[in-house]
């Protein structure tokens, strides 16, 4: 069993509408992951986009658990352009992807464990495949549809696998709100709340190129894929969102 040692990153944050937003950069982030990952039980990870915020404005129950969770980094570049705008700017964005590989090593040499949950279920079975042959020690998976009684049984496996982290990936909001009622129950250290994660890693979906990410069109790339489910987000979502933006420039003068 290799030694696992605490790293201890500091947490440095901002406020962004009322929200309290990592400051870290993507290797201290994932650094701060790890930790959570060795160090206690029912530690809390998500992440903010524009799509985040604007859900946060029409769900309170959502923002509620945004505003309380251990580590809330910034999975998206309208985000730091926002801080910006607001005059309490962020470092970078800090996607899952941003810092992945680095994640991956860490996470093997350490032996920390995984349990998956969510998406369709060839694609939670793919992304599982994926990452044991990365050479992490995934104890399990099951795909995010299913029944309050299915449900019981699956906190049940999850505990008896006791894994490090439990990935989950329903969506916004949906992931955070499942999260935020079952993580007293779980025997775990750590909820990190992935989003999409599990496509991008089965290969399911395509990541975008680098250049895109460059010049903040990650957003354009997924709505080429997912034009009918995403185009009200992307193309409607990303003008509240500016509006929004601006709007609390006005009101506040700063975030």
């Amino acid at each position: 069993m290799p030694k696992r040692k605490i790293i201890e990153v500091m947490d440095k944050k901002i406020e962004l509408f009322g929200l309290e937003v990592s400051a870290l950069n993507r290797l201290d982030t994932a650094k701060k992951i790890l930790d959570f990952a060795l160090m206690g039980k029912h530690k809390f990870v998500t992440y903010l986009n524009a799509h985040c915020i604007n859900i946060s404005f029409v769900d309170q129950e959502y923002k509620e658990i945004i505003k309380n969770v251990d580590l809330l980094y910034t999975g998206g570049l309208g985000v730091i352009w926002a801080s910006r705008i607001l005059g309490n700017s962020l470092p970078e964005r800090v996607n899952i992807f941003d810092f992945f590989d680095y994640l991956v090593n860490e996470l093997r040499s350490k032996e920390i464990t995984f349990y998956l949950l969510g998406n369709k279920p060839e694609i939670i079975k793919n992304a599982e495949g994926v990452l044991r042959k990365k050479g992490l020690k995934v104890l399990g998976s099951r795909n995010g549809f299913f029944n309050k009684d299915e449900e019981v049984e699956i906190i049940k496996e999850i505990n008896s696998l006791e894994p490090d982290i439990l990935m989950v990936g329903m969506g916004v909001p949906e992931q955070e709100k499942w999260i935020q009622e079952h993580i007293s129950e779980l025997n775990i250290n750590l909820c990190w709340a992935v989003g999409a994660a599990f496509e991008w890693i089965s290969g399911y979906r395509k990541r975008p190129p680098a250049w895109m990410i460059r010049l903040g069109l990650a957003w354009l790339h997924r709505l080429c894929q997912q034009p009918k489910r995403l185009w009200k987000r992307y193309l409607i979502g990303n003008m509240i969102f500016i509006y929004r933006v601006l709007k609390w420039r006005i009101k506040h003068g700063k975030a």
